[in-house]
């Protein structure tokens, strides 16, 4: 195997969203999956979740896995700090799409990104970061006469109302607009819908109306690849999804 492939572990291995990931990172040219990680005590050999892998727990990861290697994370809020000691050791850029950070942890974070990259992202489709920038023109364009309200919509099974992506957009154009007010946001847990923002824009003469919606789950992996790709050769920080598409497009 090419010592040019980036080597992946991707935390969270067990969940759905794990486990697409991890197929991705194999199909993917230029990256070796490197290792799989869930919570302390619920490690397997190699052969019982993954042929040719072991399933480590989170406390295993420093002695287990290659010094410097991309993490992918996608598992709960409450996992944050034994990996930022696992990934601190390692020397590991991190890919985060977990959410519902407390204050404390997003300080723990930030301190890590003094020394390491870490890409950070609620959602990893390419059009939330559109859905994002376009928010801020609006917030920047439109008449203070103008009112804004979101509704997002999930699958029955997803927890957290309002959901991740839904709160980052709204403090997204909270700060743009500079605005005193919390943008109302409205939760639906309908069905096997995978995921839909709508923002609606309106005065007494108009309204403007924008949406993006998943069609499938793999709409959130198309970030991840060139996040992991990013943060594997960039200096310390801590960037969103907007800044590594933004980089992808200068190279094109």
């Amino acid at each position: 195997m090419s010592d040019d492939l980036i080597p992946v572990v991707v935390h969270g291995a067990t969940g759905r969203m794990g486990k697409l990931i991890s197929a991705l990172v194999e199909s993917a040219d230029d990256c070796r999956l490197a290792g799989l990680v869930t919570e302390p005590g619920q490690g397997k050999p190699k052969g019982e979740f993954h042929a040719q892998l072991p399933l480590l727990g989170q406390d295993q990861m420093a002695e287990n896995i290659p010094s410097g290697s991309v993490i992918i994370d996608f598992s709960l809020a409450t996992a944050l700090d034994g990996l930022l000691l696992q990934a601190l050791s390692l020397k590991s850029p991190l890919v985060i799409g977990t959410t519902g950070f407390t204050k404390d942890q997003t300080a723990k974070l930030f301190s890590f990104a003094e020394k390491n990259p870490v890409v950070q992202a609620a959602n990893f489709s390419v059009g939330i970061p559109a859905l994002q920038m376009l928010l801020q023109l609006l917030a920047k364009t439109l008449p203070q006469g103008f009112d804004a309200e979101q509704v997002e919509t999930h699958h029955v099974t997803k927890l957290d109302k309002p959901s991740g992506t839904a709160k980052h957009l709204a403090a997204t154009y909270e700060k743009a607009r500079n605005a005193e007010n919390m943008v109302p946001t409205h939760s639906q847990r309908l069905g096997g819908t995978i995921g839909e923002h709508t923002w609606t824009f309106t005065d007494a003469e108009e309204t403007l109306v924008l949406t993006h919606r998943a069609h499938s789950r793999n709409a959130f992996l198309r970030g991840i690849l060139p996040s992991v790709r990013f943060v594997n050769y960039s200096p310390p920080g801590l960037f969103g999804l907007t800044e590594v598409l933004q980089n992808l497009a200068g190279k094109n």
